[in-house]
């Protein structure tokens, strides 16, 4: 009777650990979802690839840079401005910009110094900043178009009345030199408002 017992005993603990040994059940992972895509000139998403995806994602850190390189470039303007212009590019237009564009840009901050131009009071507003996809020259690889308002500042010069900035509509165009993006170009039109 001891050894049924014992065999019983030994028959239950076998199958216990039979039973916990089990296999679980494999888990179904749900189904990784596809991602979207926003066009380059906005809209409403769209699935799209991994492939398409990842270059969404490396155009929109460009048009970021883009912006930045802008709005650093349009701060540096202002100061210019406000200072009664400069007789060299300074470290920060040589920073943001490069090729004709730089060189206009410093020959006519030199115009304004030599003329005592200045800017008072008022704003220099970027009222809004947008994507211009499709638009490229001189080998950009970006371009962004920007509406600049300035009428609030008053533009003094010796001897002269004093007049109001205005609004600028403008498309500029970048260049990747070296590490850096830089402004290479840019299309201006006064304009009514922004």
């Amino acid at each position: 009777m001891a050894k049924a017992r014992s065999g019983l005993i030994t028959s239950v603990i076998a199958l216990a650990l039979l039973a916990g040994c089990t296999p679980a059940q494999p888990t179904m992972a749900p189904p990784k979802p596809s991602p979207t895509c926003t066009p380059e000139a906005g809209g409403p998403e769209y699935p799209c690839s991994p492939y398409y995806y990842d270059q969404m994602v490396a155009k929109d850190k460009l048009y970021a840079e883009a912006e930045t390189v802008y709005r650093k470039f349009f701060a540096e303007e202002e100061r210019i401005y406000r200072a009664g212009g400069v007789t060299e590019p300074t470290p920060v237009l040589l920073e943001t910009a490069t090729g004709e564009y730089l060189k206009d840009s410093a020959a006519f901050y030199k115009y304004v110094h030599d003329h005592g131009i200045r800017a008072e009071g008022g704003e220099f507003r970027i009222s809004w900043i947008k994507r211009a996809p499709g638009v490229s020259s001189q080998g950009s690889i970006v371009a962004l178009e920007s509406c600049k308002d300035a009428r609030s500042v008053a533009l003094t010069q010796p001897t002269k009345k004093p007049t109001a900035g205005g609004v600028v509509n403008e498309t500029a165009l970048f260049v990747r030199v070296g590490p850096a993006l830089k402004l290479t170009a840019a299309e201006s039109k006064e304009v009514a408002s922004c």
